[in-house]
């Protein structure tokens, strides 16, 4: 029997499209950080729609009407120090449309680990390049998503 982990976080992560291209971004004041997909922590008893949707909007200070499809669920795992972490992530696809920036920088106000707001740089990548470039897993399911 395979013991199951326990879960130290609920995360969503949002694939936003625009036609072939991914947005993603990076943290200008901690360039050691690797690039990174919009998302972030379900608050307990949250619906994981409504924290992607709530996430995307904190994050990237775009409020989206278009549909946010899931695409999947699995665990990550990773050490940090000494300690093994374990976040359950449920992945989500928006395309969206209209006037949007080529980049721009937004702050995210509420941090996952508390303290000051931090920097994001927000950019659009390629997204074959994108499945090259992002740190931390984000890559996962990438190919899922139809554009």
């Amino acid at each position: 029997m395979v013991d199951q982990p326990v879960l130290d976080a609920f995360k969503v992560l949002i694939y936003a499209t625009r036609k072939d291209f991914l947005l993603v971004f990076d943290e200008p004041d901690f360039p050691a950080v690797a690039l990174q997909v919009p998302g972030g922590t379900i608050e307990p008893g949250e619906d994981i729609l409504a924290a992607a949707q709530r996430e995307f909007a904190e994050e990237t200070g775009i409020q989206c009407d278009a549909p946010f499809a899931l695409l999947a669920t699995d665990d990550h795992r990773f050490v940090r120090g000494e300690r093994e972490i374990w976040h359950r992530r449920s992945y989500f696809h928006v395309k969206l449309t209209g006037e949007l920036a080529e980049t721009w920088i937004h702050r995210e106000m509420t941090p996952f680990g508390g303290g000051p707001p931090i920097r994001f740089r927000f950019f659009w990548m390629r997204i074959e390049h994108a499945a090259l470039k992002l740190g931390y897993g984000m890559e996962q399911h990438l190919a899922r998503i139809s554009i």
